[in-house]
């Protein structure tokens, strides 16, 4: 039974369909579906029907993904992420088809905003690992091969979340730019 459901708005493109496959291949435990025609009942339904705790809806701007809505089993969305930007998994490391069966940590720098840090500690809630503060990437101890860690570091305005291999720390991707960070919920 996954804890994430990964699944798009009802009017997609490519990339959006293959950024919601990428997504899928790094958070172990989810579980990706087209949503087709599913309205937002059914889709809450679904995400009851699964015993998972919520759905990443990916909705397309421009043919690119334009939010991440993190919506709960009663229909409430926790988060709105807008991005700016999201760059694919093969367009980080060309020819690695890498899934990732265990995350170990999520990894922000210590002079994180409240907003990163409130972020954080949701997805680390949700995703049952650690929330780890550093100084610099090299503070995370190395894993295994199938192991990878999500990091969260602020530019400027900004957050860019992506994924990275545990075992020597390289970017694996997909890299998403935040430029909006909403939370719709008190429970955070």
């Amino acid at each position: 039974m996954p804890s994430i459901l990964i699944t798009t708005s009802r009017r997609t493109s490519n990339r959006v369909r293959a950024f919601a496959r990428d997504l899928s291949t790094v958070l172990p435990g989810s579980l990706r579906f087209n949503r087709g025609g599913m309205s937002l009942k059914e889709l809450v339904s679904r995400i009851s029907q699964e015993d998972a705790e919520v759905a990443f809806v990916i909705t397309t701007f421009r043919g690119n993904p334009g939010f991440i809505q993190i919506v709960s089993s009663d229909g409430s969305i926790h988060y709105e992420i807008r991005t700016e930007s999201a760059v694919l998994r093969r367009e980080v490391l060309a020819g690695i088809k890498l899934r990732i069966s265990e995350l170990i940590t999520i990894a922000i720098m210590n002079e994180s905003s409240e907003e990163t840090i409130h972020f954080s500690q949701y997805l680390a809630s949700l995703l049952a690992i650690p929330l780890t503060r550093i100084e610099k990437i090299e503070d995370i101890p190395k894993g295994r091969a199938n192991q990878a860690f999500i990091m969260l570091k602020e530019s400027g305005r900004k957050i860019l979340w992506t994924w990275h291999h545990a075992s020597d720390q390289k970017e694996i991707g997909p890299r998403i730019r935040i430029t909006e960070l909403g939370s719709k919920s008190n429970d955070r």
